[in-house]
């Protein structure tokens, strides 16, 4: 693609004009040595004749031979299957594997990129360029499309599936207990668990009143299988009792609040929940099977999948629907990060490392592409086509080898009848 519209650029209306004329001007001069060379035999045989006669003559044959070099490259001279000729229509693969890998080898090396991309200066350049309010607007407004496009590509399913898989191997690999210990400490230090239990306590109550009969026959029960004391003991007035004093623990917990002796028992009992499994292998080997077997369980797999599409549900909604704010917290971003580019040089010299490694990483690894590109692209052109493209690029500038043949050819026809004067033989 590279070489077609690079060769292409030359082979146009255009540049075929100017080959055409610089070919009339390579054989124009040619023809005039040689009608210089038939009028000096009507001319008297004398030392300027003489001269004007070898220059003419050697102008003729360093024409004639420059034409020819040049014809060979690209065709057979007058049609003549002459060896050796037409090396273009013959060569082209063999020429654009050497070119690609004299590109490739000679141009596209790590070191050399990368010192290009050090004198570009982009990073600067760039940040510069996302400081300007328009180009941070139009790329804020160009990522909220991007966005949308690969977020509308996304498969809901496909999502979920992937990210129960990746926690599952990375439950195989490590222990999650010592984070989830650390997560459950700086909770209870944070009282993250208040607004649970205040939310539960008022709850549980409510159902236990609501569900008396069925905790009365339940708790019966419980009391019955614990022995013949315990079923003589557990009378239904005692088990009132119970469920009586039970409802009011939950109504103390609930009005005085943290401070509540079982409040206070239960935050014991998650700190010292959270210390073991950071501190405790068999505890933490517990809370690791515990992770597996939910991420193992299929329920757990159906509300995961629930998850994901609904919050790719909303936020396609929003992409689908975007705002202006949303497009402005973006230009936002990019200006930012604009600003950072230009006046932290920390920040910049980081960038810089990371692109100048990602430029050593595509050329070490993807340079011999060039090899390829060019030459599975010259092998799709036909031999004619391809010698054609090529003169058309090239051959303009081969003509002034023509021309310069027949000057230098008529120079040193001069001098070599100088010689033959100053040898007396002129």
């Amino acid at each position: 693609m590279v070489i077609t519209g690079v060769l292409g650029g030359y082979d146009d209306p255009v540049s075929r004009r100017r080959l055409r004329r610089m070919k009339l001007a390579a054989t124009g001069l040619l023809a005039f040595a040689a009608a210089l060379f038939l009028l000096t035999f009507a001319l008297p045989e004398n030392t300027a004749t003489g001269y004007l006669q070898a220059a003419a003559e050697a102008g003729m044959v360093g024409g004639l031979a420059d034409w020819f070099a040049v014809t060979a490259l690209f065709r057979h001279p007058l049609g003549l299957p002459i060896p050796h000729t037409a090396l273009v229509p013959k060569k082209k693969d063999d020429l654009a594997t050497k070119l690609g890998e004299f590109v490739s080898g000679n141009f596209l090396t790590p070191d050399a990129v990368v010192e290009r991309v050090r004198e570009a200066d982009p990073v600067r350049k760039v940040g510069e360029r996302l400081l300007e309010p328009a180009t941070a607007d139009a790329v804020g407004r160009e990522l909220s499309r991007a966005i949308a496009a690969v977020v509308g590509t996304l498969d809901d399913g496909l999502v979920s599936s992937m990210l129960l898989e990746h926690v599952r191997r990375d439950l195989d690999r490590r222990s999650y207990a010592r984070e989830v210990g650390q997560l459950l400490a700086t909770a209870v230090a944070n009282r993250a668990q208040d607004p649970i239990v205040e939310l539960s306590l008022p709850r549980l109550r409510a159902q236990l009143v609501a569900n008396r009969v069925t905790v009365h026959r339940e708790l019966s029960l419980f009391l019955d299988g614990l022995g013949m004391a315990a079923r003589l003991w557990s009378t239904d007035r005692k088990v009132d009792k119970i469920i009586d004093r039970m409802a009011r623990l939950l109504e103390e917990m609930e009005r005085v609040g943290r401070l509540h002796p079982v409040r206070r028992q239960l935050d014991e009992v998650l700190e010292r929940l959270a210390d073991g499994l950071v501190n405790d292998p068999r505890a933490a080997d517990g809370i690791d099977e515990v992770l597996r077997d939910i991420a193992d369980n299929v329920a757990v797999e159906a509300w995961l999948r629930q998850v994901v599409e609904r919050y790719l549900g909303s936020f396609r909604e929003l992409l689908d629907n975007p705002t202006v704010s949303l497009e402005q917290q973006l230009g936002r971003i990019v200006s930012d990060l604009g600003r950072r580019m230009v006046d932290d040089p920390e920040f910049a010299v980081k960038i810089d490392r990371g692109l100048e490694q990602a430029v050593r990483y595509a050329v070490t690894n993807y340079a011999d592409q060039v090899v390829a590109l060019i030459r599975d692209q010259v092998s799709r052109w036909p031999a004619a086509e391809a010698s054609s493209k090529i003169e058309t690029a090239v051959g303009r500038d081969l003509q002034f080898i023509r021309i310069n043949g027949t000057v230098v050819g008529a120079l040193a026809g001069v001098a070599i009848y100088s010689v033959a004067v100053l040898a007396g033989h002129g």
